[in-house]
This record gives structure tokens, C-alpha cells and sequence, in this order.
């Protein structure tokens, strides 16, 4: 492999990206360092409990909130350190009676409401972790980054854990270091998706335990159904996206070390249409990427579902265990595979891995263990946050375009980011992926 010149590698990275070096936020005021956050906690259901536990390890959780008081009962359980811990029903009411005692707020909520909710929050100055993807249009995605850039004393957080880790900083380093030569390729690859093939169950009622209105926030009215309970809302377009749910972890590597940010365009081959209101099982989605500086233009290819073929990794010795979680970054004679998380980075083959030099640590390194402790350190102004809206938006956008291609399958859709419109076709353009056609705003979600 080729040397690398230090004082070339240090100056060309410092120049290329300022995400990865320099602090987005510096507080001016807010908790005293090494003092407790208090911490609201909204959708407290599954993930969004487990996410509670974990903040009060090392902080005051003072408020849970969520729509639904049976599957709240039923999550925390459990969970005794989130007992005896007031439950809200409504955020609005939550922020407007205790509002000046909280100082942050966690959002895992399903994803249709993360736009609101976190707008919300970031208005009233608190300091946001918002679970991934971070909204469910592109049209929310640029407004709520666009309005997190206006509270320089805010800090935000999208919830992909792997990107904190030392595994993504090693990534960025090998990338940015050219370790494999030119990058022009990237295969991704996530046998999880979420789909459906039956109908709907109509003619349900709300339970008594639910607000439903309170539940759909600013998305459309639609009839209740038991289909969308208990996290199955995750299969239906109405309030999700199947390609959100992995694609923040898988993709994050190469859109990290490749500085990958705005596509050119986004095409999807899909076997199997989807089912009325879901997405397909499974596809192929293509994004291209411009070239950036000194790095060449990039197809990155997205192998999603299960009734489709993996192609085995260019640089993969024979014999060794195929990757069906994760990404590889395509060089000429060697590439940077890494499983979903960002985790166990490594360059393939491995005799090519053995022989690379190790490139200068110049990706930041957080101070916190997990992506939490990196928010709440951030908060405290002792950390960096590692993925704030701004750094997390452009890569939820991909994400989303991914998401608009799956419907509207063979086809290459243009994208023209600074005016945020698929230019050559118009039905691709008015999905309810672009923007919400009739937002409920008028309920003063945000």
C-alpha cells in the first residue's frame, strides 16, 4: 500500500470536513458541568423505555410521556427505576405545566411525529436526542435542521449509536485517508426490513387508553386500526419508512468517512410492488454522489429485504463469511467493510489490512462511552455531540430518498437539493415522503 504523507493527510481532512473536528454547539449557559440533566422522555413504549432506563443511570428522568398508558404500563413494568415517574399524555401540556424544569428531552416516539415533537422542544430551548430516522419527509428533515442552526445553545442528537463509537472514527480516518485508494463504490447491505401483505384490519376501536388524535399528531386523519399497534406502525407508509429503520446505522459509514451529503440521484429495482399503504419486502436502491474535493463521484448501492440476492464483497476472500448487515467501501485493490453500527471496521482482504499503515487519529473522538453519554456530556458543554441535525439531516434526506424510489421503482429520479424537488417526475415529487400533502398543523403541534 502507499504511505501516507501526514502533514498532506492532516491538511487535506481539516480542510474537507469540519464535522468531524470542531464542536458544533458551545453552551452558554444550562446545567453546571458534571451536574444532572432533567430529562422529559416522549414514547416510552419498547425502545423508547429501554432508552429512559439508561438516562437515569447518570441523570434525573422527570417526565415520561406517551399516547398510550397501556403500553406504557406495560414497558416500564419492568423497569423499575421509571416507576413512580409522572406520566404525561400530551407533550403540549407536559412542556406548558413543567416546562422550566426540564432541560432536555429524548424523542422515540414512531418516526411521524419526531418533526413536531422535536421543533417543539428545540423552540423552547431544550436539548433534543431524537431517535432515528429523524423525520419522516424530506420536507421536515430540512426545516428542522434548518431551525436546530438557529439555537446555537441547543444541543441535538439523532439516535444512531454506532456513530460515537472509535469503530466510526476509525472508519472516517481510512476513508479520508485515501488507505484503499479512490473510493468510487459502496454496497450496503440489511436483510431487516418491514413490510406487510394483508389488509388491513378495519372497523377497530380506539381503546380507552389511547388519544389517538394525540397519536397521529400532525399527519393526516386517518380511521384507527389495530394494525398500526404495538410498533407495527413501522410497516405502513403513513408513518414510516422501511428504509429508515436500518439505513441510519448501515449507511453512516461511508457518508461519514466519504463525506457524503447531497445525492444526484436516486433509482430503486424492486421485484415485487408493495402492498397499498407499505412499502415493497425488498429492493435495490441506487444513490449518486458528485465528486467532493479530491474524492471521485460515488455509487452507493442499498441490498434491502429478503427475497434478494447479496453480491459477495469484491475484496472478500474466498471461504469467509459473507456480510448481510453492513457496508464496504470499494477501492481498486482493497475495501473498508464494516457491519451495521459502524462496527468492526476492517479492510479487506486481510492481507492488504495487515500492510496499511495506520493513518493520524485526526477524526474527533468523543469523550462519552455511548451515544447518549455523548449527548448528555454535550448538553453539560464537556462533550461534542457526534451526530447533531445538522451533521444528521443531510443523511436523513438520503435516507428518505430511498424511500421515495421504492415507490416509484425503475425509474432515476434527479435531485435538486438546494430546491428540494425530484426534477423529472412529477408524481415522485408530490410523495408523501417529499412533504406531508395535508399537514394538521393547525392544531399547533409545533
Amino acid at each position: 500500500m502507499k504511505s501516507i504523507n501526514r502533514r498532506d493527510f492532516l491538511k487535506g481532512t481539516l480542510a474537507a470536513s469540519a464535522i468531524g473536528v470542531a464542536p458544533f454547539n458551545i453552551l452558554k449557559a444550562g446545567p453546571s458541568p458534571n451536574s444532572k440533566l432533567n430529562i422529559a422522555c416522549i414514547g416510552v413504549g419498547m425502545q423508547g423505555s429501554s432508552n429512559a432506563e439508561y438516562l437515569t443511570r447518570s441523570n434525573n428522568v422527570i417526565a415520561l410521556c406517551d399516547v398510550d398508558r397501556a403500553w406504557h404500563k406495560q414497558q416500564i413494568q419492568k423497569r423499575k427505576s421509571l416507576h413512580n415517574i409522572k406520566l404525561w399524555k400530551d407533550y403540549r401540556v407536559m412542556f406548558d405545566k413543567i416546562g422550566n424544569e426540564i432541560d432536555a428531552v429524548l424523542v422515540a416516539t414512531p418516526e411521524h411525529s419526531h418533526f413536531a415533537i422535536s421543533m417543539h422542544a428545540i423552540r423552547n430551548g431544550k436539548h433534543v436526542y431524537c431517535q432515528k430516522p429523524l423525520c419522516h419527509t424530506v420536507n421536515e428533515v430540512r426545516l428542522l435542521t434548518e431551525e436546530s442552526r438557529k439555537y446555537k445553545n441547543v444541543v441535538t442528537q439523532m439516535g444512531h449509536q454506532g456513530h460515537s463509537s472509535r469503530s466510526s472514527a476509525m472508519l472516517r480516518d481510512w476513508g479520508q485517508a485515501g488507505s484503499v485508494g479512490p473510493i468510487r463504490e459502496v454496497h450496503a447491505y440489511s436483510r431487516k426490513n418491514y413490510w406487510i401483505d394483508k389488509p388491513l384490519v378495519k372497523g377497530s376501536v380506539v381503546p380507552e387508553t389511547l388519544g389517538w388524535n394525540l397519536y397521529l399528531n400532525r399527519a393526516e386523519e386517518i380511521p384507527f386500526s389495530t394494525s398500526y399497534m404495538n410498533r407495527e406502525w413501522i410497516r405502513y407508509t403513513h408513518f414510516s419508512g422501511a428504509v429508515g429503520d436500518m439505513a441510519a446505522h448501515i449507511l453512516d459509514p461511508a457518508y461519514y468517512a466519504l463525506d457524503l451529503r447531497i445525492p444526484l440521484s436516486v433509482r430503486a429495482e424492486v421485484n415485487t410492488a408493495a402492498y397499498p399503504g407499505s412499502l415493497p419486502r425488498s429492493g435495490v436502491i441506487t444513490w449518486e454522489f458528485a465528486a467532493r474535493g479530491q474524492m471521485p463521484a460515488v455509487t452507493m448501492k442499498y441490498y434491502l429485504g429478503l427475497d434478494i440476492e447479496f453480491p459477495r464483497p469484491k475484496h472478500l476472500e474466498p471461504g469467509r463469511k459473507e456480510i448481510t448487515s453492513g457496508s464496504v467501501m470499494v477501492g481498486k485493490d482493497a475495501s473498508i467493510m464494516a457491519g451495521s453500527h459502524s462496527q468492526g471496521g476492517r479492510i479487506i482482504p486481510e492481507s492488504v489490512m495487515k500492510e496499511t499503515p495506520r493513518p493520524p487519529e485526526v477524526a474527533f473522538r468523543c469523550k462519552g462511552q455511548t451515544h447518549f453519554d455523548n449527548w448528555t456530556l454535550a448538553c453539560k458543554g464537556e462533550d461534542t455531540a457526534m451526530s447533531p441535525f445538522e451533521y444528521a439531516g443531510p443523511l436523513s434526506e438520503i435516507i428518505v430518498l430511498g424511500d421515495i424510489a421504492l415507490l416509484h421503482p425503475g425509474r432515476t429520479l434527479l435531485w435538486d437539493s438546494q430546491n428540494m424537488k425530484i426534477t423529472n417526475d412529477a408524481a415522485a415529487d408530490k410523495s408523501l415522503f417529499m412533504r406531508r400533502l395535508a399537514p394538521r398543523d393547525h392544531i399547533n403541534w409545533c
